[in-house]
């Protein structure tokens, strides 16, 4: 906490701003541990049917209906059953180093 709070200042950020992204980013790491840790400990049987419902279901919506849901039903079928965490935290770091003071708003120019 010491260590990231000294980090968020140290780069600029009031320390209003550096509470609420330290916030975010515990949260975010804890949600995740509790997600992940949930998911790993199902039973083989319960991940297994997971898993069948993104191939039996959402992979068999037709594309006149879900063309979204169509176009990606392989990608997201691979996809779900890892943990999405190390893409989120790399998002939320965008967004932090998106708003470092002094760096010009980003936008349409």
């Amino acid at each position: 906490m010491e260590t990231i709070l000294g980090v968020l200042r140290g780069a600029g950020f009031p320390d209003p701003m550096a509470a609420r992204i330290y916030h975010a980013f515990v949260d975010q790491a804890l949600a995740f541990a509790a997600l992940d840790t949930a998911s790993a400990a199902l039973p083989v049987a319960a991940r297994s049917a997971d898993a069948a419902v993104w191939e039996q279901t959402y992979a068999r919506l037709p594309a006149a209906t879900h063309p979204n849901i169509a176009a990606t039903a392989d990608l997201l079928t691979a996809d779900m059953g890892r943990s999405s965490y190390r893409l989120a935290l790399e998002l939320l770091l965008d967004s932090v180093q998106a708003r470092l003071p002094g760096r010009p708003p980003a936008g349409p120019q």
